[in-house]
């Protein structure tokens, strides 16, 4: 296999391809960087350490061609979001404020990814300060959709999905609160996993200009991070690596257990595709639609007309709140008197703007009492989970949006089914409802629009059944194809012999 059909293949065949010697590492940063390079237009990748990645590929060969241990990830060209601290790369959070910041030390997640012998090629790009749909920022540009160059690659991990759908990385480590992973995994055709709450250390996210060290301190409601990738495989890969602690500081690996089912007909499903609280692109509820008919064609159980409990609505707000109560303290002070000043002016325009202003004051005792909803709802869910082995839904209620920078998100509006929407919360709903109740859930592409455009189905399993929904998602591209390579995205042509000698040094 030569690295033209590398380039968009699983990050697991790629290393598949490493072991047998079909390529090198080098190689493969090389291509990666071809890729970049060739296709600038994306802007996904928007700070690179190729001289270091090289180096670091150069001693991968030389350890597998002495016949040295192999870690699981042993040579593998990965990027990371720009909101995770990575060792002397700038960590800009897409925010002039931090652009000289450049910390001394890996947050865990990449710690652990570096200790299974993975490769940091770069930073990819995002919203400033994780705040947007969309991934733009006055300092490092707007990323594209791979797909439609005239539509945005969703937010906050825009970056990380259009790279990965671009071929111009093999993984990629994002996060999530309100489908920052999940969103733009379904806008660029890719696999994104949102673990269960807690299960991957977020120590080390650059939480904002006020103290770039104190993200060490906290564990954020709701938020987590988690890897985007062009198979299902690889989310089971990542995972465990990201569970594992690697080095001499120890922690806890969470039990996440194997998939109770292995095959089509053993998979029980419950489609929730429809709600009172929003509607959905008949477009994209088409694809979703054909995709459950393609497993129940291989066999699979799936159950429509059933609802989770608690309405969309209920999980909406109680997600919104403590959302907002969360980020609220997360934008400095400066910040967080321009964010009230924000919602002040918009409580006239909707409920959700006056829950939102709400939130920014909430006092402990009043946290407390959304936190057992919150739990009451969680157990109702497992008991759920005792009937269907994962929940499907729509990730979002529509396919990739057209850019649209002309006012902040909060503001925003766009054009569905003869509507305007607000783009919070219309785009977070489906995520948000399940990303509250702290459960895994998968964004696994199933097919295309009318216009082309990726759909993207979100797999939703119990607290601590992540292989659960990862295994769904296996199952589900089984059926109806999975990743498809964005046609904006032709190979670069660079290609490989199986008895290449070590590349040279250099670019």
């Amino acid at each position: 296999m030569g690295i033209g059909a590398i380039e968009f293949a699983t990050a697991t065949q790629t290393l598949a391809g490493l072991r047998r010697g079909e390529f090198s590492s080098v190689e493969l940063v090389r291509a990666y960087l071809d890729r970049i390079s060739a296709h600038p237009w994306v802007n996904a990748i928007v700070t690179l350490d190729a001289d270091r990645a090289l180096a670091e590929a150069r001693r991968a060969d030389e350890t597998r061609r002495a016949g040295g241990p192999a870690s699981p990830l042993h040579g593998l060209p990965i990027t990371v979001k720009h909101d995770q601290k990575v060792r002397g790369l700038p960590s800009t959070y897409g925010s002039e404020s931090l652009r000289d910041y450049v910390p001394e030390d890996d947050s865990e997640a990449v710690t652990r990814l570096r200790g299974a012998g993975a490769i940091v090629l770069g930073r990819s790009n995002l919203p400033e300060f994780a705040s947007d749909g969309q991934a733009y920022n006055a300092l490092h540009g707007t990323t594209r959709n791979p797909w439609n160059r005239e539509r945005t690659s969703g937010g906050s991990s825009g970056g990380s999905a259009a790279a990965v759908a671009a071929g111009m990385t093999a993984l990629d480590l994002g996060s999530d609160m309100g489908g920052s992973i999940r969103i733009p995994a379904a806008w660029c055709g890719v696999h994104g996993l949102k673990p269960t709450w807690g299960v991957v250390p977020t120590r080390g996210a650059v939480p904002h200009p006020d103290d770039p060290e104190g993200a060490d301190l906290t564990v954020p409601d709701v938020a987590v991070c988690g890897p985007l990738a062009r198979g299902a495989d690889d989310l089971d890969l990542a995972l465990t690596v990201l569970t594992t602690p690697g080095d001499e500081r120890g922690g806890l690996r969470p039990y996440l257990p194997r998939a109770p089912f292995t095959t089509h007909r053993e998979l029980r499903v419950l489609a929730w595709f429809d709600d009172p609280a929003t509607g959905v692109d008949p477009a994209t509820l088409k694809v979703l639609h054909a995709a459950c008919r393609s497993l129940e064609a291989d066999g699979a159980r799936v159950t429509h007309g059933v609802r989770p409990p608690g309405s969309l609505d209920q999980l909406e707000e109680l997600f919104e709140i403590l959302f907002m109560a969360d980020v609220g303290g997360g934008v400095g002070e400066a910040g967080f008197g321009e964010l009230s000043r924000g919602m002040r002016q918009l409580r006239t325009e909707s409920a959700m703007a006056e829950l939102h202003y709400r939130a920014l004051g909430l006092t402990h005792r009043e946290w407390l009492s959304l936190h057992r909803q919150r739990l009451i709802l969680v157990q109702r869910w497992q008991e759920l989970f005792d009937q269907y082995d994962v929940v499907v839904t729509p990730t979002v209620m529509t396919t990739a949006l057209p850019h649209d920078h002309s006012e902040p998100v909060w503001s925003r509006r766009f054009e569905l089914n003869g509507e305007r929407h607000p783009w919070r919360p219309a785009l977070t709903r489906w995520c948000g409802a399940v990303g509250v109740l702290g459960l895994p859930a998968v964004s696994t592409p199933v097919g295309l629009d009318r216009n082309g455009l990726p759909v993207g189905m979100q797999v939703v399993a119990a607290r601590y059944r992540d292989r659960s929904a990862i295994a769904a998602a296996r199952l589900i591209s089984e059926s109806v194809g999975g990743f498809t390579k964005p046609p904006l995205c032709g190979t670069t042509g660079v290609t490989a012999r199986r008895d290449a000698r070590p590349a040279e040094e250099g670019v």
